[in-house]
């Protein structure tokens, strides 16, 4: 009897989460079925009050249009913030976007800084990628770059652009 009591409070507490799942979990739900315009409903919110998972996907969905008009200077709003944060996917978009000049004039030296951070805060395609923008860059070039990056790094992603 004691563990059917047990096991019941255990499911209803269960229960009573999931039935509460906060604006994150709730869009993350939504972008998984696709709903991207409800997912990013719910995380502008989250994004706003500072949760940079919530501002990378929110101006990755920017930079794609996703549930939203694409809109790159939006897109580089939210992507800065969560790039500010350590946040990689972050990172690694914007130095896309400067690869390809999408919001910016195309610019492989920026690129390229954006790329070597990203990769040194985990992400394992940047590497890969950066290997195509320093291909356009001289030695000093990406010296350069290199520099950059490792000043954004010790300031902590804080005036980095």
């Amino acid at each position: 009897m004691r563990y059917r009591i047990l096991a019941t409070a255990i499911a209803l507490s269960m229960l009573a989460f999931a039935t509460h799942a906060g604006p994150w979990e709730d869009g993350y739900a939504d972008y998984q079925r696709k709903d991207y315009a409800a997912a990013a409903a719910k995380w502008r919110g989250v994004a706003q009050s500072g949760n940079r998972e919530a501002q990378s996907l929110l101006g990755i969905m920017y930079a794609f249009g996703q549930g939203v008009p694409q809109d790159y200077p939006q897109a580089i709003q939210w992507l800065r913030m969560a790039a500010a944060q350590g946040e990689n996917k972050a990172q690694f978009k914007l130095a896309s976007m400067y690869a390809n000049g999408q919001g910016f004039k195309r610019d492989h030296q920026r690129a390229v800084m954006w790329f070597l951070i990203a990769a040194q805060s985990g992400n394992a395609k940047a590497e890969k990628e950066m290997t195509k923008s320093k291909a356009e860059l001289s030695d000093t070039e990406f010296a350069t770059a290199n520099r950059w990056a490792q000043t954004c790094i010790k300031r902590e992603f804080q005036g980095c652009d």
